[in-house]
């Protein structure tokens, strides 16, 4: 590699690579590869490779249209980001109980065993709920009421997800075979409401007209389909007034 200050327009014409976007002097230090590249000089250069020393790219990607970073440590920098590196990789592998080759298998057994149990665990609490019982958060109206022939369910439950509450809509209007059911599940300080009509009501009153009426008593709002609708909320301490008002709110919408 060889290093010589030139005129920038005559090192140009000369065929030197000049960095899009970067200011260049009069004169411009040019650096060669014999055979191989020639360019402006836009940072600091060394004489060999050798002299960077321990080397490592630690992240790339892209920060702009057609451009990609990379970014990485050399020297005394690279060497503590692989001893920091080295000792995690440690700390996992004694955590395990496992040698370095069967390390992502294991992980992998992990997550797939952790999925697992969350799905018993909803289906469990689903399976709760529907019987009304305290362990999934039993209804705080505990009650299936008729209005205007028209059965209403109603169930308060717990850190079920949204599929979970759909499952235990579906079951509690397969339990009740014609009506409407209103559930509301507390979940990390949220609420989440699933409002279900049998497909034989939703002539007379729809899903969507009753989330629209309940759903702002806890702080919330949302919409759906005539046979279900769904919402969410922001004040659990008004979970009992909300289904309490799904009574009256049903009884209006029927008359």
């Amino acid at each position: 590699m060889t290093t010589e200050v030139r005129s920038t327009q005559e090192a140009i014409a000369a065929g030197a690579m000049a960095l899009f976007g970067e200011k260049y002097g009069d004169q411009v230090r040019v650096v060669s590869v014999p055979g191989f590249s020639m360019e402006l000089c836009g940072g600091t250069h060394v004489s060999a490779t050798g002299d960077i020393g321990f080397f490592v790219v630690v992240s790339e990607g892209g920060v702009a249209a057609g451009v990609r970073r990379i970014e990485a440590l050399t020297g005394a920098g690279a060497v503590a980001w692989a001893q920091h590196q080295r000792a995690a990789l440690s700390a996992i592998l004694e955590a395990l109980h496992v040698s370095e080759p069967q390390a992502v298998e294991s992980v992998e057994k992990l997550q797939a065993e952790a999925k697992r149990l969350a799905r018993e665990v909803t289906q469990l609490k689903t399976r709760a709920a529907v019987g009304g019982g305290a362990d999934g958060g039993g209804p705080s109206t505990d009650d299936t009421m008729e209005i205007a022939g028209v059965r209403l369910a109603r169930r308060k439950v717990s850190d079920l997800d949204k599929d979970a509450l759909r499952g235990l809509a579906d079951s509690l209007k397969a339990k009740i075979k014609s009506g409407i059911v209103v559930i509301a599940s507390e979940n990390d300080g949220k609420v989440q409401i699933v409002v279900s009509v049998t497909p034989d009501l939703t002539g007379r009153i729809k899903a969507g007209q009753i989330v629209k009426e309940i759903a702002p008593i806890v702080g919330g709002g949302g919409g759906g389909r005539p046979d279900f609708a769904e919402a969410g909320g922001k004040q659990p301490e008004k979970i009992d007034e909300m289904l309490k008002a799904a009574e009256s709110v049903v009884a209006k919408l029927l008359s």
